[in-house]
């Protein structure tokens, strides 16, 4: 199995190889790099190297013990693309995995052709910002994972892919442990990040409602922003389609 070994771990990763355009995914806190099985066909059909590797404490990658929350998500990216060779990538992050996207957008705007974030609050601290996703997302603490994770269209419709879904995240360690962002998001902060971007809303996303993400993709500098309906936070897995379609008719143009 591949492996790349960075700063205090070794990063369980899939590459599709050959000479297109390389895609990075950055999956999210559910989940691991098997998630990504309706893009990596579709991303490779379309011409390009989708590679998906596993954050340092999901699926198969390996923390040095004591290790497993140091360094963050971005630097984790940037050390992959360096042991896999790559000048310039695009990189697409969903959820807590688009935290460490949006931070790679700002510290290493030379190496990203384009960005993709999806269904994520992206880890904003203003406390303005705070307070206005709190008048549409209240306390899921007594939810269960479906009904955080996946919109009620989808979890009604297909049970079976629910299921599914529940059993990648299960081989994660439980409960993952998180990185760290090197500084906190915010509002300000996100209009630094100089590369193009497209951000996915969903109108069943019960962390991050279109309104919410509107308000950070409004912050960064000439970011597209689209809605998927019927959907919830884990757009990519629920409505794959719609959302492969809107991002590789995004990427392809950078």
């Amino acid at each position: 199995m591949p492996y790349a070994q960075v700063d205090g771990a070794r990063l369980y990763y899939e590459d599709a190889g050959g000479d297109a355009p390389p895609v990075i995914l950055v999956h999210a806190n559910v989940g691991n790099s098997q998630s990504w099985a309706e893009q990596v066909p579709m991303l490779t059909a379309a011409g390009l190297r989708p590679i998906a590797f596993d954050l340092r404490t999901h699926g198969r990658s390996q923390p040095e013990p004591g290790r497993e929350t140091e360094g963050s998500i971005a630097g984790d990216i940037a050390a992959l693309a360096d042991v896999l060779g790559l000048e310039r990538f695009y990189v697409v992050g969903t959820a807590y995995g688009a935290f460490g996207v949006l931070e790679l957008g700002l510290q290493y705007p030379q190496r990203l052709r384009a960005m993709v974030v999806s269904t994520s609050f992206g880890g904003l601290t203003d406390p303005g910002f705070t307070a206005m996703r709190a008048q549409y997302v209240g306390d899921m603490s007594d939810w269960p994972e479906e009904r955080k994770e996946l919109g009620k269209t989808y979890r009604d419709a297909n049970p079976d892919g629910v299921a599914r879904f529940l059993a990648i995240h299960e081989q994660n360690p439980h409960p993952p442990k998180r990185q760290s962002l090197t500084a906190p998001n915010t509002l300000e902060r996100l209009g630094g990040i100089k590369v193009p971007s497209l951000i996915i809303a969903t109108d069943e996303d019960a962390y991050a409602p279109p309104p919410v993400m509107r308000a950070f993709a409004d912050a960064i500098p000439g970011a597209e922003f689209t809605v998927i309906e019927g959907a919830g936070h884990s757009a990519y897995w629920e409505k794959p389609l719609e959302w492969n379609q809107a991002v590789v008719g995004f990427l392809k143009r950078y």
